[in-house]
C-alpha cells in the first residue's frame, strides 16, 4: 500500500514538473518572439493607389465687380433671386406696408409655382415612359444625396424634378386624366391672395445686369481703380482692414458686364507658380475657388503678377468670366488658385531607397544614385525604379507621400505599377531578398 502511494506521488511530481517545463518553454518562446520583433521588425506594406494632387496658391484678396446700387428701403419683398440676370426696368423688389403683405406675397409665389408645375406635368407623351422612369429615379437619388450631405439649398429643385416626373408618369399610365381641376382651384386661390395683397410699390433695376440683395452682400469702401493701384504691402494692409461695409439704404446692387477681377496677395515663393518659364504671367488658364464659400473651381486668367522678394510678398490680379450668385455675394475673401493637377501613384517618402551604380544602397540621395522602392512580388522583394527629380519630373508631394508616375508613362523610367505592394519599412532589403 505504501509502495503504491509512493508511486502515485512520484507520478504527480513528474506531471507537475512536465507542466512547469512546458510553461517555461512557452514563456521563453514568447520573450524570444518579442525580442525578435524589436530587433528584426516585420516588413510593413502599403498599396500603390492613384491620387490627384492640386498645385495651389493660397491668397487673400478682394473681388472687384462693375456694380451700381439699387435705391430703396423699408420692408422689402424680393421678386428675383441672387445672381439672376435682369433687364433695365425689371421689378426686383416690392415695398410692403406691413409684414402681412410679405406673407401674402410668399403664399402667392408658392401657389403660382404649383400651378406652373401642374401645367408642365400635362405636357407629355407615351413615348417618354422609359425616360421618365429614369428621370424619376435620378431625381430621387439626387434628393437623397443632398439630404445625406446636408446640402439643403438644392433639395427644393430636386424635389420638384421628382414630383414633375411622377406626375407625368401618372398622366401617361392613365392613373390621372389631367390636373385641370387642381389648376382651377389653385388659380382661384391665387386670385384671392392677389386681391388681399393689392399692388405694392415696386423697385426696378436701373440697368441690365445681375441682381444681388442688400441682405446677401455688401460693398467695398474703395473703388476698383484705387484698389488696383495699390502695391503688394498696401493691398495686404487694405484686405486686413475689414474693408467690406453694408449696403445701407439700398435694395441691392446690379453687377454689369461678364468679367470680374480678384486682386490678391500671397508669399513671393507661391507667386512664382503664377509665372511661366519666361518670368511673365501664365498664359494658360488657372482656377480659383473660395474655401468654405464657393468650393466649385472657376476658370480664370492671370493678368498681373508683381513679386517683392525682399519682403516675401507678392501682388497679383486674376480675371474671371464665370458669374453666379455665390460669387456675387463675395467682396473680401481668401482664395485658392489652382495652377495645375498631378495624377500618379501615392508612395510613402519613407519607402524610397537610393542605389549606387554597383547595386549597393546609399545612405541618402545623390546625383548619380538610382531612386526606387522595394515591391513585394510573390515572396520576393524587387527594386523598382522611380523617376529622379529633375526639370522633366519635379517632385510632387502630398504630406508624407510622393506622387510617382506609374510604369508605362511616356517619358518616365518608373517601374512601379498600380496596386503594387510597396515595402515601407523592412530589415536588410535588397533586390531578390526572400520575404
Amino acid at each position: 500500500m505504501q509502495e503504491e502511494n509512493r508511486e502515485g506521488i512520484s507520478g504527480a511530481l513528474k506531471t507537475l514538473a512536465a507542466v512547469v517545463i512546458v510553461f517555461l518553454l512557452l514563456a521563453a518562446l514568447y520573450v524570444g518572439y518579442q525580442a525578435m520583433q524589436v530587433l528584426f521588425p516585420p516588413n510593413t506594406y502599403e498599396t500603390a493607389l492613384l491620387a490627384t494632387v492640386e498645385d495651389t496658391v493660397d491668397a487673400e484678396g478682394v473681388l472687384l465687380f462693375e456694380e451700381s446700387y439699387v435705391a430703396g428701403g423699408g420692408t422689402l419683398g424680393y421678386l428675383v433671386a441672387d445672381g439672376e440676370r435682369v433687364s433695365a426696368g425689371t421689378a426686383v423688389a416690392e415695398i410692403y406696408s406691413d409684414a402681412a403683405q410679405a406673407t401674402l406675397r410668399q403664399q402667392l409665389t408658392q401657389i403660382n409655382d404649383q400651378i406652373d408645375l401642374l401645367q408642365r406635368s400635362q405636357n407629355t407623351t407615351s413615348v417618354q415612359l422609359e425616360s421618365l422612369r429614369k428621370n424619376r429615379s435620378a431625381a430621387l437619388y439626387d434628393l437623397m444625396d443632398s439630404l445625406d450631405a446636408g446640402d439643403y439649398e438644392d433639395t427644393d429643385a430636386e424635389k420638384e424634378n421628382y414630383i414633375l416626373a411622377q406626375n407625368k408618369l401618372w398622366v401617361i399610365t392613365g392613373e390621372v386624366a389631367s390636373f385641370s381641376d387642381q389648376i382651377t382651384v389653385l388659380t382661384q386661390q391665387a386670385a384671392t391672395v392677389q386681391s388681399q395683397l393689392g399692388n405694392p410699390s415696386q423697385i426696378t433695376a436701373p440697368q441690365t445686369g445681375y441682381f444681388i440683395r442688400s441682405s446677401s452682400s455688401g460693398r467695398l469702401n474703395a473703388g476698383s481703380a484705387d484698389i488696383l493701384a495699390l502695391d503688394a504691402a498696401n493691398l495686404k494692409a487694405y484686405v486686413e482692414s475689414s474693408p467690406e461695409i453694408a449696403l445701407d439704404g439700398c435694395a441691392g446692387k446690379i453687377v454689369s458686364g461678364f468679367t470680374w477681377y480678384y486682386a490678391g496677395v500671397c508669399s513671393a515663393k507661391q507667386a512664382e507658380k503664377l509665372l511661366g518659364r519666361d518670368g511673365k504671367p501664365l498664359t494658360k488658364s488657372v482656377e480659383i475657388r473660395f474655401p468654405g464659400q464657393v468650393e466649385t473651381p472657376l476658370k480664370a486668367k492671370v493678368s498681373e503678377v508683381n513679386i517683392d522678394a525682399e519682403n516675401d510678398i507678392a501682388r497679383f490680379v486674376l480675371s474671371c468670366e464665370i458669374i453666379n450668385g455665390d460669387v456675387l455675394r463675395l467682396n473680401c475673401a481668401d482664395a485658392q488658385i489652382i495652377v495645375g493637377r498631378n495624377t500618379g501613384l501615392r508612395v510613402p517618402a519613407a519607402a524610397v531607397h537610393y542605389l549606387k551604380e554597383d547595386g549597393s544602397e546609399a545612405e541618402g540621395q545623390g546625383e548619380n544614385y538610382i531612386p526606387g522602392v522595394y515591391v513585394k512580388y510573390g515572396n520576393l522583394a524587387r527594386f523598382c525604379r522611380i523617376d529622379p527629380v529633375d526639370d522633366a519630373h519635379p517632385q510632387i508631394t502630398d504630406g508624407n507621400d510622393l506622387i510617382v508616375l506609374p510604369s508605362g508613362t511616356a517619358g518616365s523610367v518608373s517601374q512601379v505599377r498600380l496596386y503594387d505592394e510597396i515595402i515601407v519599412s523592412g530589415q536588410n532589403l535588397y533586390d531578390g531578398k526572400l520575404l
